[in-house]
């Protein structure tokens, strides 16, 4: 009887030791839960406080520094705050207090965040000063020949106002001496001076206003005030931890509860191992595998390529799935991608000495060890034809694909085989190319490499050199302005037409150059022959060029003598884009007095939209159409359709590619206004001191 009460008892005490445990448990994990919460969400605070603090003192000291980091650290400040107020900790009596301190930080932290807008603002002013100062500066080189000592002047003032900003110290300009003066009567000079002393003025009246913000930023009371918080809440917690620890004790003096525990936390173990290893293989998986497809990725391929000996690559590409992706949906190109992968590995996957790759895109690799040329492209046709026969089924939508398909063994073998399957791409005759060096996939690149090197020694030498080309008044037979015609001056005298190099140069940094100079150059001659106006090409990508009409700009501002001569050709066949940008372009022109031309008109699809949308004064009709009005009756019938059309929109034309006298008295029969072309001259070096010209 006893040893079953005993049995009771020590089930009863096992029962009851279990409940113990698990209510223990419960309270335990949520208490140390919530503790640990509240004092990583105080600590995360302060974390970011510190943080905002740094990047204000990086900030200030630093020319260029990220404001957009300032930012986010202030939006982490208030979202840790609101975590902090959230807490549920506080949702206990027992922390009104800590509670209450948290409320009252709020002021402390909205007052500080609204020092910091007004820092960011002052220091967004300051900097942008000191940078346009100390651009202004760079630019001045005229004044070290004309005015040295002013030139010098404005530096040391830079100087102060840099040493006052990284010192933080007003001593560095307490003095009177922050203005400079001239008595130059030079524009230029003039303008620097009017410009350099307004900014000064404006760094002179902010720099007390923002060093005693950025103290005052600097020196807030946030960080102590959180660490009262922290040591006044553990005072708190600490008696509510004194009794878990006493409740502890009591129940894992029981062997059985410490027992369950252990194999609680062991089996816990096993389950998070278990876990880890699980997504340790996965990671090890996406490192070499595509995640759309399960094939082989082009970081597998890389590693692949080094380990092989004779390797030959496939390379499959779909021709046109960019517009699969925009007709249907990238969901649709995915189950196309997946299908192709999955007749690739049909195909492949069980072939010895071969693998299946996802390059990247709409573009797979077969690469092959050890097999002739002849084979791979056997493989290859028989690959292409399967692929182009086979029913693509997505959706209830049936699509059929085309592929190009570029083979190659030759090293680099991924760069061969990508040149080879570009220059398939170029040509729809055929599906399937072999790369060989007698291709001369590379001439082209080689060439473009030396035109780029030619560019490249013109603009650092100035041999870019702007050829006049006369346009002529077809009533009165005088020349009444010059185009300006951009050529590439060559090491031998010889002289590289723009068609050789110009297109080239748009795909490089070197177009910026080109420009400017023709720019500079054409202004110059326009200074020199006053009789004539000037113009000069520009293309969208001058237009969205913001240095480059800057520039423009500024020059025809100091030069108003000149800027009222100086028109300006918009190459239509360039395709214009987004008009409200040209629009404005031609609006700030038109102050000047430069005149807007429309240049290659009737080459474009979409040119007549320009007249309702652009404010253009002249037309120049594409040579394409005026050397054949002669001999084709439709050219004739679309150059007087569009001189008609001009007149009617108050415009008048230049036609271009006038070549012989025939086509020159049937367009002044026509009523074209002016004309240009090799009939009157070729482009020269410099225009023609009489403006005379017989037709």
């Amino acid at each position: 009887m006893k040893l079953k009460q005993l049995m009771f008892i020590v089930l009863g005490l096992g029962i009851i030791s279990s409940i113990a445990i698990v209510y223990f448990y419960i309270i335990q994990k949520d208490f140390t839960k919530q503790h640990r919460e509240f004092l990583l969400s105080v600590n995360a605070l302060e974390n970011a406080n510190i943080d905002l603090e740094h990047q204000i003192l990086q900030n200030s000291i630093y020319a260029y520094h990220n404001q957009d980091e300032i930012s986010a650290t202030i939006n982490r400040v208030e979202k840790t705050y609101r975590d902090i107020q959230e807490s549920e900790i506080l949702n206990d009596s027992t922390y009104a207090q800590t509670k209450e301190s948290i409320l009252s930080l709020q002021k402390d932290i909205s007052l500080n965040l609204q020092n910091i807008e007004e820092y960011i603002m002052l220091n967004a002013g300051i900097k942008n000063s000191l940078v346009f100062l100390s651009r202004r500066i760079d630019e001045a080189t005229f004044l070290q020949n004309k005015d040295r000592d002013l030139f010098i002047h404005a530096t040391k003032i830079l100087k102060h106002f840099n040493d006052a900003k990284r010192m933080q110290d007003l001593d560095y300009i307490n003095h009177n001496n922050f203005l400079i003066k001239s008595k130059s009567t030079d524009i230029k000079t003039q303008s620097f001076i009017d410009n350099f002393n307004l900014h000064s003025k404006y760094l002179i009246n902010r720099y007390p206003i923002f060093m005693q913000t950025t103290k005052t930023v600097l020196n807030n009371d946030i960080h102590s005030y959180l660490e009262k918080l922290k040591i006044d809440f553990s005072k708190v917690a600490l008696s509510d931890f004194k009794a878990l620890d006493m409740f502890a004790f009591i129940l894992f003096s029981v062997f059985i509860s410490s027992l369950f525990l252990i194999i609680v936390l062991f089996v816990k173990y096993l389950k998070e191992n278990k876990k880890l290893q699980d997504i340790t293989a996965s990671l090890e998986h996406s490192l070499s595998y595509d995640h759309l497809t399960d094939l082989h990725n082009r970081r597998a391929f890389e590693i692949q390529l080094q380990k092989i000996r004779e390797p030959h690559l496939l390379i499959i590409n779909i021709d046109g799935f960019k517009y699969i992706n925009d007709i249907y949906g990238n969901d649709v190109g995915n189950v196309i991608l997946q299908e192709l992968a999955q007749i690739l590995k049909d195909e492949f996957s069980n072939r010895p000495n071969t693998c299946i790759y996802r390059l990247g895109g709409d573009e797979f690799g077969i690469l092959f060890n050890k097999i002739s040329s002849e084979n791979a492209l056997e493989i290859a046709k028989k690959l292409e034809k399967k692929i182009s026969n086979y029913d693509f089924i997505v959706y209830d939508l049936t699509l059929h694909l085309l592929v190009s398909i570029a083979s190659n063994s030759t090293v680099p073998i991924l760069e061969n085989t990508d040149l080879a399957l570009k220059l398939l791409k170029k040509d729809h005759t055929q599906r399937i190319l072999e790369y060989n060096d007698n291709l001369n996939i590379k001439t082209d690149v080689k060439e473009n490499m030396n035109t780029i090197e030619q560019i490249k020694t013109a603009v650092k030498n100035d041999k870019i050199v702007p050829f006049f080309q006369p346009i002529i008044n077809l009533k009165t037979s005088k020349i009444e302005k010059y185009e300006a015609l951009v050529r590439l001056r060559l090491e031998d005298g010889t002289f590289l037409p723009p068609y050789k190099f110009l297109n080239i140069s748009k795909k490089s940094s070197y177009y910026h150059f080109i420009t400017k100079t023709m720019i500079e150059k054409t202004l110059k001659m326009a200074k020199e022959f006053p009789q004539y106006r000037f113009s000069i090409n520009i293309s969208m990508i001058d237009i969205l060029d913001a240095k480059l009409t800057h520039m423009l700009f500024e020059t025809l501002n100091a030069n108003p003598d000149v800027a009222n001569r100086l028109d300006i050709e918009l190459l239509e066949s360039e395709n214009l884009q987004n008009l409200q940008v040209v629009q404005d372009f031609i609006t700030k022109l038109h102050v000047f007095g430069s005149k807007i031309l429309i240049d290659d008109f009737g080459t474009g699809y979409s040119n007549f939209s320009y007249f309702s949308n652009l404010d253009i004064d002249l037309v120049k009709i594409d040579g394409s159409i005026v050397s054949e009005i002669e001999t084709d009756d439709k050219k004739l019938h679309m150059l007087t359709s569009i001189h008609k059309f001009s007149n009617g929109m108050n415009m008048k034309n230049v036609a271009e590619f006038v070549e012989t006298r025939e086509v020159a008295l049937l367009l002044q029969e026509i009523g074209v206004e002016y004309a240009q072309g090799y009939y009157f001259s070729q482009p020269l070096e410099r225009p023609l001191e009489d403006d005379r010209v017989i037709i």
